[in-house]
C-alpha cells in the first residue's frame, strides 16, 4: 500500500492565501523595474565585472555596484580586506537608490569571491524582505552579515 500525504483544508487555505516568494537573481533586465515602469536595463560600470542581483520582482532590486575593492584603499600592500558595495532601490523608500557597503575577507577558504558575493547577495535580499531600508555598513564573517557601528 502507498502512503499518499494529504493537505488538511486548513493547511490548503493557508498555502493559496499566501503569495509566492519569488528570487530573480542575477539579471540584467529588472523584473522590479520592469513592473513599475521604468527602464529595466541595469546599468554596469564594468563590463567584466559578475552580475550579482536580486529581485523580488514587486518591491525592490539589489545590485552589486562594482568589483570588491580593498580596503581601505590606497594603502600600501595587502590589507587582507575587500569593500563592497552594493546599491538597491525599495519602493517603500519612494523608489530612490540607497546603498549598503560589506567588508569581507580578501581570502576565505575553500570559497571563490562570486560565490561568496552571491552569499552576501542573497543575505541582503532577505534582509530586503523584512524591511525596507538596509544599515551602511556590514561585515560579512563566517556566513552572516553583522551591523558595523
Amino acid at each position: 500500500m502507498m502512503f499518499k500525504p494529504r493537505l488538511s483544508l486548513l493547511q490548503v487555505n493557508a498555502v493559496e492565501d499566501t503569495p509566492p516568494r519569488l528570487r530573480w537573481m542575477n539579471f540584467e533586465i529588472c523584473p522590479h523595474c520592469e513592473a513599475i515602469h521604468m527602464p529595466p536595463r541595469l546599468e554596469r560600470l564594468d563590463e567584466e565585472s559578475p552580475i550579482v542581483s536580486r529581485s523580488d520582482g514587486v518591491n525592490f532590486h539589489l545590485v552589486l555596484g562594482d568589483r570588491p575593492i580593498e580596503y581601505p584603499a590606497g594603502r600600501q600592500g595587502e590589507t587582507g580586506w575587500l569593500s563592497a558595495g552594493f546599491w538597491y532601490v525599495h519602493e517603500a523608500n519612494g523608489g530612490r537608490t540607497e546603498t549598503a557597503v560589506v567588508l569581507l575577507r580578501n581570502r576565505i577558504p575553500g570559497r571563490n569571491l562570486s560565490g561568496i558575493l552571491n552569499a552576501i547577495a542573497d543575505k541582503l535580499y532577505d534582509k530586503l524582505q523584512k524591511t525596507r531600508i538596509l544599515e551602511r555598513g556590514y561585515e560579512f564573517e563566517g556566513g552572516r552579515l553583522h551591523k558595523i557601528s
